[in-house]
């Protein structure tokens, strides 16, 4: 799964990379650790709007959710979606339909269990230093406080071996889009079979580091 990124460049670097700016009310932040489990703001470009990088909040609420109990609730378990079941799960298969989006990051952290501890990998790609998850958004406003809430989650697929290895429990990883898929992925229309089967095969370049957080 993929539950812990980075995004360390900075504010220009990443305008640069996806040609977007990012939204005036923004004020966006590099980290080098970003934790789903805070329910975070991440930067990311929606299908609505392929000029924008919008602030995004980590962990999908469906836009069918009652109420703030439950939109906490699910969001803990939405930071990731099934790449094989996003298109029916009901959690998901309303954004995947109409809500496309991209996640940016420079990188991510996996943890690769042996028989005696956790071995945190830092993983990156060979092909660009910045780049994106697939990802899908919906968007919630609270019934009772009128607050709006834009919110995501990142697409995962099997491993590819190298990344079996490292994430050698659940054996998944990020669906991540090479530049020339960027588009379709944004445009619901187009078949993403061709961008999963890419994704499998990225290059992938990791490290052993001290773990940003306590497994």
């Amino acid at each position: 799964m993929c539950f812990n990124i980075s995004i360390a460049h900075s504010q220009e670097s990443i305008e640069n990379q996806f040609n977007a700016e990012f939204h005036i009310d923004f004020s966006f932040t590099s980290r080098k650790h970003i934790s789903a489990f805070a329910n975070p703001i991440v930067p990311a470009i929606t299908s609505e709007n392929t000029n924008e990088i919008q602030p995004l909040t980590w962990g999908l609420i469906p836009q069918w959710v009652s109420d703030r109990k439950k939109a906490d609730a699910i969001r803990k378990m939405t930071y990731n979606a099934k790449s094989e079941t996003v298109h029916e799960k009901p959690s998901f298969r309303n954004s995947f339909k109409k809500n496309r989006c991209i996640v940016i990051a420079d990188g991510f952290y996996e943890w690769q269990t042996t028989s005696t501890e956790k071995i945190c990998h830092y993983i990156t790609t060979s092909q660009t230093s910045i780049f994106a998850f697939a990802g899908i958004f919906s968007e919630w406003t609270d019934s009772q406080t009128g607050e709006f809430i834009k919110s995501t989650s990142i697409l995962t697929q099997s491993a590819n071996p190298m990344i079996a290895k490292i994430h050698n429990i659940k054996k998944r990883q990020p669906v991540i889009l090479d530049s020339k898929h960027l588009s379709g992925w944004l445009d619901s229309s187009t078949d993403y079979k061709n961008i999963l089967e890419n994704s499998y095969n990225t290059d992938f370049k990791s490290k052993i580091i001290n773990s940003p957080l306590k497994k």
